[in-house]
C-alpha cells in the first residue's frame, strides 16, 4: 500500500446527541436549527489518501471519517483533490467549500483571503484531546476578530531532516545539515525539489534561526550556499515514493533529505539507516481542517472533522501512514513499530514544544524564497 505523497498528489455521538440544542450557536455559513435542516453535501479540499472511510475514493485503508459516513451515508461527499500547498490556495479562492485541508504555513493566506471561518470547538469532543502547542499553532485573528480564533484543526504533522545510511555514513559527519555539504558524499545525496524545503535546510545550516523569515541578505546566501551544494547532489526527488525511496533502497543514494515515514520504511527493507536530529534542529510541517466562510453545512462540517480527530482514527492514520496526528493522547504502546513512536517521540507531551522543531511556517517573501531557488537550478553543473 503506497502511503499519500503530500507534495505530489498526490465520536460524533455527542455532537449528533446535542444538535437539537445549537440552533442558537454557528458561524456565518449556517441557517435553520441543526443537522436536520442541512442538506449533508459536503464539497472538500483533500489531498489524495485522506478521503473519509466508506466513501469510493477511499482506497488506501484509512478509517477515519468512519462515525460519520456510517451515520450520513458517503454519497453527500465530493472531493477536490490538492497537488501542492499553493495549488490549494488558489483552487479555495475561486471555489467555495465546506472544509480544506490546507498546512499550516498557508494558513494566514485563507485567513487573509476571507476564506475560512472560525471552529466552535465546543462541537468537536475530541477536540480537548489535541496538543496544545498544536492548537495555538491553528489559531489566527482575521480582520473582524477581536482576538485570536480556532480557525484551523490540527490533524497531521512530521518532521523532515536527513536520512542517512549508517553503514556508509560516519557518525562524525551525521551531527547537522552540513551533511548535504559535504563533498565525501558527492553523487551519494538526494535533496527536495521543493524551493521551501531546501531554502529552510540552507537557512538552518547557515544558523538562521527562523528559516522562512529570512532578509534579503539571508535569501541570498542560502541560494549561495545551494549553488555551492548541487555539484554533490545526484537528483532532487519530487515524489518520495516512486523516486526517493527506489533510489535509496538500491544503494544509489545513502543521504536523502525526507520524512520519517521514508525512514520507517527503509528500517523495514532491513537497511543500517537513522534520521538525524541536526544540531540546528528539524523542521516540521503541520496540516489541519479548515472551515469555508459560506458553508451551508455547518454542523455536517464539525460532525465530519470529529470523525477524523477522535483517539481510534488518529490512532490508525499513525500506523498506517507513519505520520503524527495532533492527538497528544496516544501512547507509545498503540503504535505498532517502536521506531516510529520514538521518532515522532510518541507520549511526551513536551515533545512539540522544543526549540529545536522548526514548524514550517508563512513566507511573506515567498517570491523572493521561489526566484532564489529558480536561480539555483538555472546553475549547470
Amino acid at each position: 500500500m503506497q502511503p499519500i505523497d503530500r507534495r505530489q498528489f498526490l465520536r460524533s455521538a455527542a455532537v449528533f446527541a446535542g444538535a437539537g440544542l445549537l440552533s442558537g450557536c454557528g458561524g456565518s455559513g449556517r441557517s435553520g436549527s441543526g443537522l436536520s435542516a442541512e442538506a449533508g453535501k459536503l464539497s472538500i479540499l483533500e489531498w489524495g489518501g485522506y478521503e473519509a472511510h466508506g466513501t469510493p475514493a477511499q482506497t488506501r485503508g484509512l478509517l477515519a471519517g468512519a462515525d460519520y459516513t456510517r451515520r450520513f451515508g458517503a454519497d453527500g461527499i465530493t472531493y477536490t483533490y490538492i497537488v501542492n500547498d499553493d495549488q490549494a490556495v488558489s483552487a479555495a479562492t475561486r471555489t467555495a467549500f465546506d472544509i480544506m485541508h490546507p498546512c499550516h504555513q498557508n494558513l494566514a493566506d485563507f485567513v487573509g483571503r476571507g476564506i475560512c471561518q472560525p471552529w466552535d470547538t465546543s462541537l468537536l469532543p475530541s477536540f480537548r484531546n489535541l496538543d496544545p502547542v498544536l492548537v495555538r499553532r491553528g489559531q489566527a485573528q482575521g480582520p473582524d476578530d477581536s482576538a485570536p480564533q480556532q480557525y484551523m484543526i490540527p490533524w497531521d504533522w512530521g518532521f523532515a531532516s536527513l536520512l542517512y545510511r549508517t553503514d556508509h555514513v560516519r557518525p562524525a559527519d551525521a551531527t547537522g545539515w552540513e551533511l548535504a555539504w559535504n563533498p565525501r558524499y558527492r553523487g551519494r545525496i538526494a535533496l527536495s525539489s521543493s524551493s521551501t524545503d531546501n531554502m529552510e535546510m540552507a537557512a538552518l545550516r547557515l544558523g538562521y534561526p527562523r528559516p522562512d523569515v529570512m532578509t534579503p541578505a539571508q535569501i541570498a546566501a542560502a541560494q549561495a550556499s545551494l549553488v555551492q551544494q548541487k555539484p554533490l547532489t545526484r537528483f532532487y526527488w519530487s515524489s518520495e515514493y516512486s523516486e526517493l525511496e527506489p533510489a535509496f533502497r538500491a544503494g544509489d543514494v545513502w543521504i536523502a533529505y525526507s520524512w520519517q515515514d521514508v525512514y520507517t520504511a527503509m528500517a523495514r527493507a532491513g537497511l543500517q539507516v537513522a534520521f538525524m536530529q541536526p544540531a540546528q534542529g528539524r523542521i516540521m510541517w503541520l496540516c489541519g481542517f479548515v472551515l469555508g466562510r459560506k458553508t451551508q453545512e455547518y454542523l455536517h462540517a464539525h460532525a465530519y472533522v470529529e470523525s477524523f480527530i477522535n483517539h481510534q482514527a488518529c490512532v490508525q492514520m499513525t500506523n498506517l501512514y507513519d505520520y503524527g496526528t495532533a492527538d497528544a493522547t496516544i501512547r507509545p504502546d498503540e503504535i505498532t513499530d517502536p521506531r516510529l513512536a520514538r521518532v515522532l517521540d510518541i507520549g511526551n507531551p513536551r515533545a512539540l514544544a522544543s526549540p529545536s522543531i522548526h514548524l514550517q511556517d508563512w513566507q511573506r517573501d515567498r517570491i523572493a524564497y521561489e526566484q532564489a531557488w529558480a536561480n539555483v537550478e538555472a546553475v549547470v553543473v
